[in-house]
């Protein structure tokens, strides 16, 4: 591929403490990407831009896209997640936009250029009142990230490639784009995620490396964790279609630690570093 920046989600590391993530993929994984997340309205408010960009410079890591998520999301289920994820939860609607415009502001200080989020489960239909609601608060969160001139990733995952790329068609926004999950397909039972790729083509800005184990009913149980390359998701193939396709950006590797250990990162990188000079 053109690109062999291989980096790490801060959060596979240590899910609440974004300066130990990058000095542990600096010291332990010799990457020089971290891509850093947010886990806790508290992180968001609380976090010292300087003392994050001051460990980067000194671990020589590169901070890209901070991943908001939001509190009082229930992943009890896929419908549950559907119903009270992203902007689409209108009870929380409110908090989660003032939340977007401080890491907004977050963001811009770290000097980065994106923000990724899971933005909401995007129905099928776009005659559906969560359709309609998502398009038009995403326009908002993409006009706030406008004046700090922020890219909007959505995470996908949560509903078929094609589905999300109708979506973004719909919010007819310049800076919306795609956070690329190939594992996220698998775990919600949505898509194939290498013929995703070819489906959000020209989208993508960010790529997680992610794997995962299909569900054994899909859409309607989750999926579970899977090592790189031992999953489903395909990840040799998605390699090759993000290389047809053009993709030049970083290859951001996301384990589930806590299930897998923290050995699944080490094998994570062997992995991918083999996989992409073969």
């Amino acid at each position: 591929m053109k690109t062999t920046k291989i980096g790490v989600c801060t959060w596979s590391i240590s899910r609440y403490d974004v300066v130990s993530g990058i000095e542990y993929a600096a010291s332990k994984l010799a990457l020089r990407i971290a891509q850093v997340g947010f886990f806790t309205e508290r992180s968001v408010r609380t976090a010292d831009p300087t003392a994050i960009a001051r460990a980067a410079r000194l671990a020589d890591v590169k901070i890209i896209s901070p991943f908001v998520a939001f509190e009082r999301e229930d992943y009890a289920s896929i419908g549950r997640i559907a119903a009270t994820g992203g902007y689409g939860f209108d009870e929380e609607y409110a908090l989660r936009l003032e939340l977007t415009r401080q890491a907004a502001q977050l963001t811009a200080a770290l000097r980065c250029e994106s923000i990724s989020v899971h933005a909401g489960t995007v129905p099928d239909d776009p005659a559906e009142a969560m359709y309609g609601k998502l398009v038009e608060r995403v326009r908002e969160v993409a006009g706030l990230l406008r004046e700090h001139d922020l890219w909007l990733l959505i995470e996908t995952g949560r509903e078929p490639a094609r589905v999300l790329a109708r979506f973004i068609d719909a919010v007819k926004r310049d800076n919306v784009g795609v956070n690329f999950d190939p594992g996220n397909f698998v775990i919600y039972g949505t898509d194939d995620p290498a013929q995703a790729v070819c489906t959000l083509k020209g989208r993508i800005h960010n790529v997680h490396m992610k794997d995962a184990a299909a569900s054994p009913n899909p859409g309607v149980s989750y999926g579970g964790p899977a090592a790189l390359g031992a999953g489903d998701a395909r990840i040799p193939r998605v390699l090759e279609n993000l290389r047809a396709t053009g993709y030049a950006g970083p290859l951001i590797i996301e384990t589930d630690t806590r299930r897998l250990g923290m050995e699944a990162l080490q094998n994570a990188v062997g992995y991918l570093r083999s996989t992409l000079h073969h």
